[in-house]
């Protein structure tokens, strides 16, 4: 019997073995694969090999490092086998925007501890002498940045793994008892039937075909890539190929603003490129190989483009030793797809990765599988962030193509995604457009960021709205800002239909309820706590708002965006007592918040709405005109208010009560993007951000949230030793001393010439009257007052550690 059976020998597969029996002591490790091995036939047979460190995501720029690190202390086979070119990597701009862009990733290197400099056109060429200054911006070395051969890698991999390989071997089916695996069965006549409980498909273009029977949906397309080698440079003639290692001596090369990439094959010059319309080839379409034919029409623009770079190509015709369009898998959000199948236990999924990425998805699925926990967060890889919508067929080709013409596009961090849009539309939406909503895509769902009709409240602001400009600010407006003070104000009315419900109900809810969260939930019917969920190594799971709605059930309030991963988790730990239900679909939901809520809403429902019957942090069903919807006194933005939970048909007839009743009191239309500076500034985490599996409760000023005199929950016991001991690092607020800067996350945070955290989130906070950035700062640096600074697109601004929140620091406002 087998331990595992991994489905897919290519340098993902081949990395799983490994960790699997290396880092942590398998054996009876069987790799299947339907072509050679470790020459196998899928994209990890033709990729160029590089490893590209370099990211604006932390989580893509761990598994880089990581990967990187790998692949250079693996031992080769033999002398003819060599794995890795350590050279680094050059990122080269040909535009001011790629430039000003290259200076933001190299503060986001910074923050994530990875070496880079910025250089100079002449400096750019110094290091890569056959190519042309005045066709350069500048650049971005990355020191550990490399070039590899993966057939290589997967070969060492497999041998160090002592895995059982089966090439020419094709998954037939996943043979279940009891709900769970038990056998495989392949095409192998050696092998024909191997019993295991555990799967793990890693076959990456070829897996959503072979998993869509199981009920797995992986929302990836394979997308050819063209290549080519042949150009000879007289400067490399004298490279002996009898040399391995002087096959290489330059850094990987990325000319991001063509979408093309260089390396040197010993006299010739390796090309690669995207700059092509996109080729997609669905998953039961693939074949038998990852490789197509070479497609020349293609490659016109490309080469002209290479001219400009390398002169000695000039007047030279496209004359190739080697071409061929090879195929990568893009998925839905660019990110790997990875986790445990909830419809079939023992089933994984580790897919949409390349070679940059494969060792630390790798690492991250075997730590996954053995202990149930990862080192890093998984939230932008988990196997279940996909809501049904990006699973569709239609939806799945139309991002993928997008996201193969922008693969190396720069894209602001607050940019909505541009195709396709109108994916899910609110309740109130046809309201919003009437209003001039400008509009953001949040999990597909259409929410307003700002209103365009709410203009006339920027001249009524204009003395607290610093002016902003640049590509920074390109997703910002003044009118977010307008909407933020006025509803100080007064009162402003948000489009909440992007909270999820998550129900546990049943005669085992109150106690599994206890156990999932770290909060105290055994407050009566009505009561609404904030907790937490936690890991049991003591990460945030996630952070939420309870609401008890009967002895024997509950509601969970969870983002839109996570609510399958926080499905998963519920369904994952629930007892046969209760039942866990998705009713997020059943309720839209609207947020009235300001000094005059309680007037506006008062004057639409029978309800008593006084501190005595309907106190903060609770929750009862109330009648809104000829709505019965279910109202929730808390406030995400710091002021006096509800969240009301509303059945979709009942939803317009509720908008229309209160912006009728508001109009006297000047209420105004409200978008996400004022609602976020208003949480900063009130000291509101953001989850995914400001917390998530890889920080602690202690770490992120959430301590308060654990109640240990509990029996148990999840995490307890590590959450209890978090309390004892001093942390090595704390979340704190830091005034930002730049009216102009535009924060997005993950600039450096410095002390001095070290680098002692990075900017989890970022914003202005209007009503306190600067900037704010939250940061997970040493302890010692923590105190309020404490000096720092924020590198800015390699510039540095006054940062200042201040107390919180800093917005009514008594929570007088909410509790009016």
């Amino acid at each position: 019997m087998a331990q595992v059976v991994i489905v897919g020998g290519g340098i993902v597969g081949a990395g799983i073995a490994y960790h699997l029996a290396v880092e942590h002591g398998w054996d009876g490790i069987v790799v299947i694969d339907q072509g050679e091995l470790p020459y196998n036939v899928g994209s990890t047979s033709h990729a160029p090999g590089g490893v590209v460190i370099a990211s604006h995501s932390k989580l893509m720029a761990e598994m880089a490092l990581y990967s990187s690190r790998l692949y250079r202390r693996l031992d080769p086979i033999d002398d003819k086998h060599i794995n890795c070119f350590a050279l680094g990597g050059l990122e080269l701009a040909r535009s001011e925007a790629r430039g000003h862009d290259l200076r933001r990733l190299h503060g986001a290197c910074k923050s994530f501890g990875i070496a880079t400099h910025l250089l100079s056109p002449h400096e750019t060429v110094e290091r890569l002498d056959f190519m042309d200054p005045a066709a350069l911006a500048g650049s971005l070395f990355v020191e550990e940045s490399a070039l590899v051969r993966g057939y290589h890698i997967v070969g060492d991999l497999l041998s160090k793994s002592g895995a059982l390989t089966l090439p020419h071997t094709a998954l037939d089916e996943i043979e279940t008892a009891g709900g769970r695996i038990a056998a495989v069965t392949t095409s192998n006549p050696e092998h024909p039937r191997i019993e295991t409980e555990l799967v793990v498909i890693a076959a990456n273009i070829w897996s959503p075909a072979l998993t869509r029977g199981f009920g797995m949906e992986i929302p990836l397309r394979a997308f050819q890539h063209q290549y080519v080698i042949g150009p000879r440079l007289s400067g490399w003639a004298g490279f002996d190929r009898s040399d391995l290692l002087g096959e290489n001596t330059y850094p990987l090369i990325r000319d991001l603003d063509a979408a093309m990439y260089y390396r040197q094959h010993w006299d010739q010059l390796g090309i690669g490129s995207y700059h092509h319309d996109p080729h997609m080839v669905r998953s039961e379409h693939v074949g038998a190989s990852a490789m197509r034919e070479f497609t020349p029409e293609d490659f016109v623009e490309a080469w002209e483009l290479a001219k400009e770079l390398v002169p000695e190509l000039r007047g030279a015709e496209p004359q190739f030793d080697t071409a061929y369009n090879g195929m990568f898998a893009f998925s839905v959000d660019g990110y790997p797809i990875i986790g445990e199948s909830k419809h079939l236990p023992g089933l994984w999924s580790a897919n949409a990765s390349w070679i940059t990425h494969a060792g630390g998805v790798a690492k991250s699925v075997a730590e996954w599988i053995v202990t149930g926990t990862t080192e890093w967060d998984m939230r932008q890889a988990h196997l279940y962030r996909f809501q049904d919508y990006a699973t569709t067929q239609a939806f799945v080709d139309t991002v993928t193509k997008k996201n193969y013409r922008e693969v190396y596009d720069i894209v602001h961090p607050r940019q909505p995604i541009t195709e396709p849009r109108n994916v899910r539309l609110s309740p109130f939406h046809a309201r919003q457009v009437a209003a001039d909503a400008v509009f953001t895509a949040f999990a597909g769902l259409e929410l307003p960021n700002w209103y365009e009709s709410n203009a006339v409240l920027v001249e009524e602001h204009t003395d607290q709205i610093p002016a902003r400009n640049g590509w920074e600010a390109g997703w910002w407006s003044p009118i977010a800002a307008a909407e933020h003070l006025a509803a100080r104000d007064r009162a402003g009315l948000w489009d909440l239909t992007g909270l999820s419900i998550i129900e546990v109900s049943g005669p085992g809810a109150p106690e599994f309820v206890n156990e999932l969260c770290s909060n105290d939930m055994s407050s009566p019917a009505g009561s609404v706590t904030y907790t937490c969920w936690l890991t049991p190594g003591g990460g945030i799971k996630r952070d939420l708002a309870v609401a008890r709605m009967a002895r024997n059930r509950f509601w969970m309030f969870v983002g839109e965006g996570t609510v399958g991963m926080d499905l998963h988790w519920v369904e994952t730990h629930a007892p046969p007592s209760v039942v866990v239900t998705n009713i997020s679909g059943a309720y839209s939901a609207l947020g009235i918040f300001g000094p005059a809520a309680r007037d506006i809403l008062g004057s639409v429902t029978p309800a008593d709405l006084g501190n005595e019957a309907f106190p903060y942090y609770s929750g009862q069903w109330i009648d809104v005109g000829v709505a019965r919807v279910y109202a929730v006194r808390l406030s995400y933005v710091g002021e006096l208010g509800w969240e009301l939970h509303i059945p979709v048909d009942s939803s317009l007839a509720v908008w229309d009560a209160l912006v009728a009743a508001g109009e006297p009191h000047g209420l105004i239309l409200a978008g996400m993007a004022a609602m976020d500076t208003m949480r900063i500034e009130k000291g509101y985490r953001l989850w995914g951000a400001d917390i998530h599996t890889e920080y602690d409760l202690v770490e992120a000023g959430l301590g308060w949230t654990a109640k240990l005199n509990k029996a148990s929950f999840i995490g307890r016991d590590s959450a209890a030793a978090a309390k004892v001991k001093t942390p090595k690092k704390k979340l704190v607020p830091l005034r930002i001393d730049d009216d102009t800067a535009v924060l997005m996350g993950y600039e450096p945070v410095g002390k001095g010439e070290a680098t002692v955290g990075y900017v989890t989130t970022g914003n202005h906070g209007y009503s306190v009257g600067h900037g704010v950035g939250y940061a997970y700062v040493p302890a010692e640096l923590a105190e309020p007052g404490t000096t720092l600074h924020v590198e800015y697109f390699a510039r540095r601004i006054p940062a200042t550690v201040v107390q919180e929140p800093l917005f009514d620091p008594k929570g007088d406002r909410m509790r009016a």
